[in-house]
Formats: C-alpha cells, structure tokens, sequence
C-alpha cells in the first residue's frame, strides 16, 4: 500500500515536471516576435510587449463589431461594419502584471493620435455575454490569427491566446479616410489549454486589427503567344503571372486557363525546351517555400502535358525566394515576386 502511494506520488511530481517543462517551452515563444512581423505605423507597440501572431493580406474582407454582443436569436454582434482592403491582424503577448485597461488605453490613445475617432467602445459585462465567443474562439478558425510564418510551439498557441480571456475591452476606431482600427485586449486567467494556459496567465493579449481601404491589385493580365516569343527570344526567358494559386496551395485555379491555352499556343509552335520556375515571396521559412515554389512549377508542368505538350521539354523547378523581381518589403514588391517564368534551355 504504502509503496503504491510513492509511485502514484513520483508520477504525479514527474507529470508536473513535465508540465513545467512544456509550460517553459511556451514562455520562450514569448521572448521573439513572429519571425518576419512588424508593428503597424498606425500603432506602434505597448512597451516591452511582443508579437505573438501576425497576419497581414493584402486585399482581403473583415467584418469588425460596432455593437454589442447578443443572445437573442442565436449569438451575433447587434451591429457590424465591413471593410475591404490590406488587413492587418496582431497578436501582442505582454510581460506578466500588467492589466488589460492599461495596455488598452496605451493602443487608444496611439490611434487616436494618428487621426482615429472611437466609432463604438465596450468594456466586460457590457460587451454582451457570447462577446468574448464571437470575437476570437479556439473553435472558429475564421477569428483566429495565423500565417505560413507560423510554426511549432507558436501555431499550437493560436487557439488558447484568448481562451481564458477576462477582463475584456474593445474598441472600434475609424479615420476620415475610412480606415478601421479594432481593439480587443483581454487578461488571460485560467483556460482549458493546459500548459499554454499555464505560461498565458496573468498576462494580456491584444488583438489589434487594421483595415486599410485600397484599391484590389489587378494582376489578371495574359501574356499572348506572340509576346511570350518577343520576351524569350530577348531575354531567354518570360515572367507568367496569369497562373494563379489559391495561398498556401499548388492547385492551378480556374482563372489560370485564359494563360494556360497561351503557353500551349507557344509551345505548339516551336520545339524548344524549357525549365517551368517557380517563385514565392520571401514571407515564410525559405524551406517551406522552396517546396510550395517546386509544386506550384510541377503543377503548370502537369497541366500542359495534359494539354498535349511532350513531357520530356519541360521541367520543374521550384526556387521559392531566391531570384526575386523586386524588394519584398511591401505587397507590391511580394506579389511581383509571386509568378512562374518560362526559361529556355
């Protein structure tokens, strides 16, 4: 009896141990930013605070809260405002002691010195009772923050950042130029995550969103045969960005036929041989795009071979970030580098 009381006493001291163990794998998460982030201009960052998570899209849709949260009829927010255009999203984790209304009113008060004006404003109990639910949930991946950069000991922490939220407070703000800004920051206390939710204590998470309205970038532009020969016969090669890919997938879209029936053109008239290049931006591990950039090129390979072009002329290979079109510091420069070249060999 007694010897079965100290193994059940040693396994449970080795199971908290481990735990600890887990929990300080977490906390190391919290000494870096996400590798490639930045703070928005817009806002800055609370004190000696990091960046958890981030995404950012650069033409996309986001439905942000201007009222409360509500029950009646099924959980929904009373009142929404839509925006189109780059969307930032950030994750802040911040050192432990701090309160949410601190770290709030610091990225309020940012915003409303770059020119934003408070459109709606809630704090706890009057938020609405599924507000916390609604806003960001380890169930609803649409609420959740995550990217290519995102990986290991960081992606598991994507459900739990809000998981035990307490304390709430949001705000949704808006410049004359239409801009939005989002707040929601929260303490983290408890959670059902176990030792993420061990290293998340008592320590704020900020959500903050901005919505920048711009024009969506038109890159559905053909390349013709006769250019596709011009460019070749120039330059050896020519940059293809009428092959379009869903993010993260190497799956050629629908809209990619108008340029696949071009290359086909081009290919049936000559018997040259070419090398089908892959290329991404630069945001993501480069070995992660290396193997997106090479499937994506195997994709197009495939796709004229089904069209009737001899197999053995084409080859692919993927390159990922390694022989860029232009900087990648902005989403113009990524998505010029974003294409497959045609190269003879």
């Amino acid at each position: 009896m007694i010897r079965s009381v100290l193994l059940s006493v040693a396994l449970l001291a080795g199971a908290a141990a481990t735990m600890t163990a887990h929990a300080a794998d977490y906390l190391k998460v919290f000494e870096e930013d996400q590798p490639g982030a930045k703070d928005h201009p817009f806002t800055g960052r609370y004190g000696d605070s990091k960046i958890l998570l981030q995404s950012v899209t650069a033409y996309d849709e986001i439905v942000l809260p201007s009222g409360k949260a509500s029950n009646e009829g099924g959980k929904h927010f009373t009142e929404t405002l839509r925006a189109e255009g780059k969307i930032t999203r950030t994750v802040y984790i911040t050192p432990r002691d701090r309160s949410s209304l601190e770290v709030f009113r610091n990225f309020y008060d940012q915003l409303a010195n770059a020119g934003f004006q408070i459109v709606f404003e809630c704090a706890k109990e009057e938020c609405g009772q599924p507000f916390k639910e609604l806003r960001y949930h380890w169930n609803n991946k649409s609420t959740h923050v995550s990217s290519p950069e995102v990986t290991g000991d960081r992606a598991r922490l994507v459900q739990a950042v809000f998981d035990g939220a307490h304390d709430i407070r949001y705000a949704l703000m808006k410049k004359d130029d239409n801009t939005l800004a989002a707040l929601f920051v929260a303490l983290n206390r408890g959670g059902s995550f176990g030792d993420m939710s061990t290293a998340l204590n008592e320590r704020v998470t900020a959500l903050v969103e901005i919505a920048e309205p711009r024009a969506m970038e038109n890159l559905m532009r053909t390349v013709d045969s006769n250019e596709m020969a011009t460019k070749i016969a120039s330059t050896g090669s020519v940059a293809l960005y009428g092959l379009y890919f869903d993010t993260d997938k190497a799956e050629l879209k629908a809209e990619s036929e108008p340029q696949l029936n071009e290359m086909v053109t081009y290919l049936q008239g000559n018997d040259l041989k070419f090398y089908v290049v892959g290329h991404t931006d630069s945001q993501g591990s480069l070995d992660y795009n290396l193997d997106l950039s090479n499937r994506r090129a195997k994709a197009v390979r495939d796709a004229l071979v089904a069209r009737g072009i001899a197999g053995d002329r084409l080859e692919a290979r993927g390159v990922g970030p390694l022989a860029p079109a232009a900087p990648n510091e902005d989403d113009e420069g990524r998505a010029k580098n974003r294409r497959v070249v045609l190269v003879a060999r």
